[in-house]
């Protein structure tokens, strides 16, 4: 509900055309000035509430959860009866600051679960079946919050962003590395409720976007550059954008194995390994072609010393040759060079065009820019 790491979202307004956000509409905001500014100047962010059917679905999973004999150890384990909540929670798994409510009667160490009229995140019955079984506390019945161990309430989220992933054709993303893998989380909720929260690649595919991202922008560089600059910078680049998404659907292969891979860093390293293998090597390329054909290359070639074979193309660049009138002469450079660097400028702009990692390389160039205080 709420974002933890500005940072990443920053990334992602450089990554991706939307984000949804699962939110309550009747819920304070409780978002930071830098999330504010990208809701209210970009398109990023689009805010929905699990519908009837997303609900349901969830519900019925958690009903035949509730009712396996052979969790019965698991969910003892998650009972809230004793005195002390915080009993069996370790501090690594209590909820992020940011998600802590700060009512009376409120737990800190429990994770809060909006169960509200309108974008309630629960259905009655579920609700109203955990707090049955001890699962789940409720503060008065006026209370739209329930309250659960932070492991079990992580298994539900988990498994309701992934049922309104699967319901809306979307891809499951977190800022939280804490939270379980959430693809196909519905299908497994038995294993997740015995395995400890450890970090895990949401989605390979935003992971190698972000990772691409990082690669190119160093850390302190993103938190400097303001939210206008990128959102403007997301309008001017999209083509671009797509041309990178394709490269990242080109490959779709490595990252759908690298997937499979359990342990996080291992995972994390697969994808650094992919990135220096496919990706670097294009960037590297097109940052030679650049140069190659840039102005200011074409401009030290140039510089004083004009090539005179070129100029004596022209019918002023023949008085020239031949020690005509400077005037003339200059002339005949002006009508040649113009021409010259345009051809070159525009040969550099293809390379642009065609190359799959140009998004990369305008990124690093505009993040370099908006630290040195230059407009992109």
């Amino acid at each position: 509900m709420h974002f933890q790491d500005t940072d990443w979202l920053k990334l992602s307004l450089l990554s991706w055309e939307r984000i949804v956000r699962l939110r309550p509409r009747t819920v304070g905001d409780r978002d930071s000035e830098v999330v504010r500014e990208i809701r209210g100047e970009s398109d990023l962010l689009q805010e929905v509430t699990p519908s009837r059917h997303d609900l349901e679905t969830v519900a019925d999973a958690f009903f035949e959860l509730l009712g396996h004999e052979d969790l019965v150890c698991e969910l003892n384990a998650l009972h809230l009866g004793a005195a002390d909540l915080t009993l069996g929670v370790s501090a690594d798994l209590f909820p992020p600051l940011s998600q802590r409510m700060t009512e009376t009667g409120h737990h800190p160490a429990l994770l809060w679960i909006y169960c509200g009229g309108i974008g309630t995140k629960m259905s009655y019955l579920l609700r109203h079946r955990l707090i049955e079984a001890g699962l789940a506390v409720q503060v008065d019945r006026r209370d739209p919050w329930i309250g659960l161990q932070p492991r079990l309430g992580t298994v539900y989220l988990t498994a309701l962003a992934d049922t309104v992933a699967r319901h809306n054709a979307l891809s499951p993303v977190t800022d939280d590395p804490r939270m379980h893998q959430a693809v196909g989380a519905l299908d497994r909720l038995a294993d997740l409720l015995d395995l400890p929260v450890t970090p895990a690649l949401q989605d390979t595919r935003a992971a190698y976007a972000h990772l691409s991202l990082r690669a190119v922008i160093r850390p302190d560089r993103i938190a400097a550059v303001p939210v206008s600059r990128l959102v403007a910078f997301r309008q001017r680049y999209a083509p671009e954008l797509a041309a990178f998404h394709a490269h990242i659907d080109s490959l779709a292969t490595e990252l759908e194995q690298i997937t499979a891979v359990e342990n996080a860093e291992i995972a994390q390293a697969h994808l650094q390994t992919l990135y220096e293998r496919t990706t670097k090597p294009q960037l590297d390329e097109l940052r030679r072609g650049l140069r190659a054909f840039g102005v200011e290359s074409t401009l030290s070639t140039l510089g004083l010393k004009v090539d005179l074979g070129a100029v004596s193309g022209t019918a002023l660049g023949t008085l020239a040759v031949s020690g005509g009138h400077p005037a003339m002469g200059a002339g005949a450079v002006a009508l040649t060079v113009v021409p010259y660097i345009a051809g070159r400028l525009k040969v550099r702009q293809q390379q642009r065009t065609d190359s799959p990692v140009a998004y990369l390389l305008a990124a690093e160039q505009m993040s370099k820019r908006s630290r040195l205080g230059f407009p992109i």
